[in-house]
């Protein structure tokens, strides 16, 4: 079964027409991985894999700047 930010991964590099490295540490903000109609996106996504809404106070910048930040935020606090 692949992880949850594995299928995040896969997710994201769906963007985009060509290929596009994520690392674990890759700033998705910065980065232009994500824009920022697609971080709501990425949000929505985030939750269908999780299986419930976040909590409104886990939705920071921070907390979704990276695959590694939402792994910890979301996915292990779980």
């Amino acid at each position: 079964m692949e992880s949850k930010i594995a299928s995040l991964r896969s997710w994201l590099d769906g963007l985009h027409e060509e290929p596009f490295d994520i690392q674990d540490d890759t700033d998705l903000i910065q980065s232009g991985a994500v824009t920022s109609l697609q971080f709501v996106q990425m949000v929505i996504e985030i939750e269908r894999l999780h299986g419930r809404k976040l909590d409104p106070g886990v939705i920071t910048i921070e907390s979704m700047r990276t695959l590694k930040a939402i792994d910890t935020a979301v996915f292990q606090a779980a």
